[in-house]
């Protein structure tokens, strides 16, 4: 947790997919706390985006997060992946979703809630 799933219009490479996870892994961390361990990136094939759209992140956070943080999220999301890719940001769409933590295991324990996670890593390297 988080899971952020990528769906594109055209095919990309192994070190667009590779610069793709980097970029929002580094960004979820730096703008929510969350340590990279939590983040886990996927690409979808086969999806019909919207003729204008280029590319699509969703992505089921924990809830508990303020707008300002998912707006900060979408944005540089969005930055990030126009540049990488060379579209425009317009074609680029972000959603996100809140998930209670409680309804995610990781490691057989629960999430933590947003704010938690030391004590949670503390727990589970025991």
């Amino acid at each position: 947790m988080p899971l952020y799933t990528i769906s594109t219009q055209r095919p990309l490479s192994g070190s667009e997919q590779q610069a793709l996870v980097s970029g929002v892994t580094e960004a979820h961390c730096t703008i929510t706390g969350a340590p990279a361990q939590f983040v886990q990136v996927v690409f979808s094939r086969g999806i019909h985006l919207r003729s204008k759209s280029s590319l699509h992140i969703l992505g089921s956070i924990r809830s508990g997060r303020s707008d300002k943080i998912k707006s900060a999220l979408a944005n540089s999301f969005i930055k990030m992946a126009s540049q990488l890719l060379g579209c425009s940001s317009a074609r680029c769409e972000v959603d996100l979703i809140d998930v209670p933590a409680s309804w995610v295991i990781e490691g057989g324990a629960v999430m933590p809630e947003p704010g938690d996670e030391q004590e949670w890593l503390t727990q589970q390297s025991s």
